[in-house]
């Protein structure tokens, strides 16, 4: 028998690897292009093509049409002193840092990503004023220190607080009462270099390494944030106490694992800075 594969029936592709890559290019180039936009440059330059299969060669290079990033805009200064910063770091052992950040956690919040099947569009419930929960946090190679939860917004005065029953608790039960041990990672908010702040890290021999300004996709923090939000979506919460109680929960789960994989990653993410020249990176 001839096992050899004969003529196919079905539609000729309407576009050639050129013309594909024609679509993809004007995908590439500007940010908020759409398919028709696609279409209607293609259209004029005397290609007959349609959305339909501008969407689809689209698709089948993996382009998926959804938010960009939003990253805050870096001057040629701040590109200059993260790529110097990043240089300066290559020799720091990072096993001997305290990672520590704060964020704001809000009720029931709809940020994330959903499957919407056809006619059934997932729907959330919100309030116009939802109650949100400001949480500090820190952690090191050997583990997931204390996490803080309070109403207030982080001050200098609360920020003295936090240090001396968050920081000082887990670094005490991490590194010991030597304090040469380790050093904090913060970034340069001003409540962390407030006076205040400044005078009780220096009164407890708390010492502080450089950071870059408009830095946060080096901070391995970030990450946390972002998986402990994204595990709190999952379940609805009707009062603030729950909400703390869940944020509380969900962190102690957090396995010394990822506290070592985050920290082991620093070293690539200073490579991955100084190859950008200072730019921001995807991390």
């Amino acid at each position: 028998k001839n096992l050899t594969d004969g003529t196919r029936p079905g539609r000729p592709r309407v576009t050639t690897p050129k013309q594909d890559q024609q679509v993809i290019a004007l995908a590439e180039k500007e940010t908020f292009v759409t398919s028709q936009d696609i279409t209607n440059r293609l259209n004029k330059k005397g290609l007959d093509i349609s959305q339909r299969t501008v969407r689809r060669r689209l698709n089948e290079a993996g382009a998926k049409y959804n938010r960009p990033l939003s990253k805050p805009l870096l001057t040629e200064n701040h590109r200059e002193k993260r790529l110097k910063w990043a240089e300066d770091q290559r020799t720091t052992d990072w096993n001997q840092v305290i990672f520590s950040h704060e964020t704001i956690i809000r009720m029931n919040s709809v940020k994330g990503l959903v499957w919407n099947l056809p006619g059934k569009k997932k729907v959330m419930r919100t309030v116009k004023h939802p109650f949100k929960v400001n949480v500090w946090g820190c952690f090191s190679a050997r583990g997931f220190g204390r996490v803080v939860c309070f109403k207030e917004n982080l001050n200098a005065d609360l920020m003295c607080h936090t240090y001396k029953y968050g920081l000082l608790p887990t670094a005490r039960k991490q590194f010991g009462h030597d304090s040469t041990l380790w050093k904090l990672q913060e970034d340069n908010d001003p409540k962390h270099t407030s006076k205040k702040a400044t005078t009780w890290r220096m009164n407890n021999n708390v010492e502080k390494i450089n950071w870059p300004s408009m830095s946060p996709d080096i901070a391995p923090i970030e990450n946390v944030w972002e998986l402990l939000k994204m595990k709190l979506r999952k379940k609805k919460h009707s009062t603030y106490q729950s909400l703390v109680s869940a944020i509380k929960r969900q962190w102690k789960s957090l396995s010394q694992e990822l506290a070592i994989k985050l920290v082991y990653g620093m070293n690539n993410r200073i490579s991955e800075l100084i190859e950008s020249d200072g730019d921001f990176i995807l991390y």
